[in-house]
């Protein structure tokens, strides 16, 4: 109820519309005719100069960098046998996925972080986007990453793990998944949001779920209402093809219980009925919930740390971020910005410094920011470590059988 409360209130408010607001005009779909994975880095990295409205102070070349897809090669020079193609969610940059990047670039992975298109440049260009888009470019992409490597692995946050469900059900090339937060539901308000896009042709305001001051230079405050609504038709094409074929390749799943962007009950259980061998769940946890098996419940509450809850945006940060971290330079307030504007201003200054998902209840903070790292990454990276080291082991006892036959 307080989503649908907020997301009224957002609506109802007379809020200036900018530049930012507006297509800028270089979202085209040159992603799928790029010829390499050089070629893009720089189309991209151009686009985003040219498009971005905040340019204009000393972090430009930071804000550019975070905003672009990367890649990062493994030591040692010749031909890597794995890679693995990173994917961002809604309103993310590449930014979010340079932490759990660097991890997999030590061992021995030849990474490349995507820019999903409509992304890194200014809100005004989710506008016009189509969830197509998002899976021609990145069916493009998996085609050129192939030239580099022998193994093509998966990671995706939130709408990019949905988009990595859906090519994998189409590809057979794919060694392996590891998904975050994946919207294997969202809530059902979604479906509203296409409705309101196209309210927006005619009353501007209503193009938009909500706006804001987008005060982080790595991920869209501001969220059109198109943005939700491709996100929505994305779930349900990927939906549709699931009912058609089974997932076959190892999983990795990590999901807050507290999360309130996607239904993580229901990717919980969507986990519980995949027979992928190996998989594994990390489930982010303030009870005691019931999780199937090869799943396991970590606690998401932490007194010490002044941690009440795991949010949606929480798993992919290193608390060393010197963005998103516990000491970072971006403190995500944006749930107080139009219901509560002291709260919003006590929480961006950071004197009652409690995080958590949005909402929380804490009757021992007033002021609950929104928990944007992981404070316990690197027990993540652990798991995700044995989980990769299981992936190789099976594929020896799949050359070991071959071998023998």
């Amino acid at each position: 109820m307080t989503q649908i409360r907020n997301l009224l209130h957002s609506l109802s408010v007379r809020d200036e519309l900018t530049a930012r607001h507006r297509p800028s005009g270089h979202c085209d779909a040159f992603q799928t005719r790029v010829r390499s994975i050089d070629e893009y880095l720089e189309a991209c990295r151009r686009k985003v100069e040219a498009a971005r409205t905040d340019l204009d102070g000393d972090a430009r070349d930071w804000i550019i960098e975070g905003n672009s897809p990367f890649v990062l090669k493994p030591d040692g020079g010749g031909r890597p046998r794995r890679a693995v193609l990173m994917v961002h969610g809604l309103t993310d940059a590449p930014f979010l996925v340079r932490d759990i990047g660097a991890f997999f670039r030590q061992q021995g992975f030849y990474v490349l972080g995507m820019q999903l298109p409509g992304h890194g440049t200014r809100p005004g260009d989710l506008l016009e986007v189509r969830w197509q888009d998002w899976r021609d470019a990145h069916r493009h992409l998996l085609d050129l990453l192939a030239q580099e490597a022998d193994e093509l692995y998966l990671l995706g946050f939130s709408a990019g793990a949905v988009l990595n469900l859906y090519q994998t059900l189409l590809r057979d090339d794919i060694k392996a998944l590891l998904l975050f937060s994946p919207a294997i539901r969202v809530r059902r308000l979604a479906q509203l949001t296409c409705l309101l896009k196209q309210l927006g042709r005619r009353w501007p305001r209503f193009a938009w779920a909500d706006v804001q001051p987008d005060t982080d230079c790595f991920k869209y405050e501001s969220l059109a209402s198109n943005a939700i609504c491709q996100v929505y038709r994305m779930i349900d094409a990927f939906q549709r093809l699931e009912s058609l074929k089974a997932l076959e390749v190892p999983l990795f799943v990590a999901a807050s219980e507290n999360d309130v962007t996607i239904n993580s009950r229901a990717a919980l259980a969507w986990f519980g009925r995949q027979a992928c061998s190996p998989k594994r769940m990390l489930y982010y946890s303030t009870g005691q919930p019931a999780v199937p098996e090869h799943a396991r419940r970590v606690a998401a509450r932490l007194p010490e740390q002044g941690i009440k809850s795991y949010a949606h945006t929480a798993l992919l940060q290193s608390p060393d971020n010197p963005h998103y971290g516990a000491d970072g330079s971006l403190r995500f307030c944006t749930h107080y910005y139009h219901l509560n504007p002291e709260k919003y201003r006590r929480c961006k200054a950071g004197a009652e410094d409690c995080a958590g998902e949005m909402f929380t209840p804490a009757v021992d903070c007033g002021v609950v920011r929104r928990l944007t790292w992981n404070p316990q990454f690197g027990a993540m990276l652990d798991e995700i470590r044995a989980f990769l080291d299981a992936v190789d082991a099976g594929q020896d006892s799949a050359g070991d059988v071959a071998r023998r036959s």
